[in-house]
């Protein structure tokens, strides 16, 4: 039994270390996640501007808008966020050019 704690002991005391400190990478890998969520963010509030000033009547007593059962409710505009983040994390940040045809070169006369 005894032999069984000295063998714990060290590794207990090693999940109780503070984590490694953030790298310069992760630092930056988080302040992109942070970007493009905010930027997710403000184009569903531009697209989805009536369901932001619209009051909801669904925690109303005998309301019909509102069934206990549903779970999917949100869930396309959930993933539509998601993927927005997704996708300007895969493309590198918010400041990427996404147009189909790339960056359109100027034109001389």
């Amino acid at each position: 039994m005894s032999r069984l704690i000295v063998l714990l002991l060290p590794m207990a005391l090693l999940q109780c270390a503070p984590p490694p400190a953030p790298t310069g990478q992760s630092k930056a890998d988080a302040a992109t996640l942070n970007a493009c969520r905010e930027r997710a963010d403000a184009a569903y509030d531009r697209t989805h501007r009536d369901s932001i000033y619209s009051i909801s009547s669904r925690d109303s007593p005998f309301s019909a808008n509102y069934t206990p059962g549903v779970v999917d409710r949100g869930l396309p505009q959930r993933y539509g966020r998601d993927s927005m983040v997704r996708d300007c994390v895969r493309n590198t940040g918010t400041e990427t050019d996404r147009t189909p045809g790339g960056p359109a070169a100027p034109s001389t006369p």
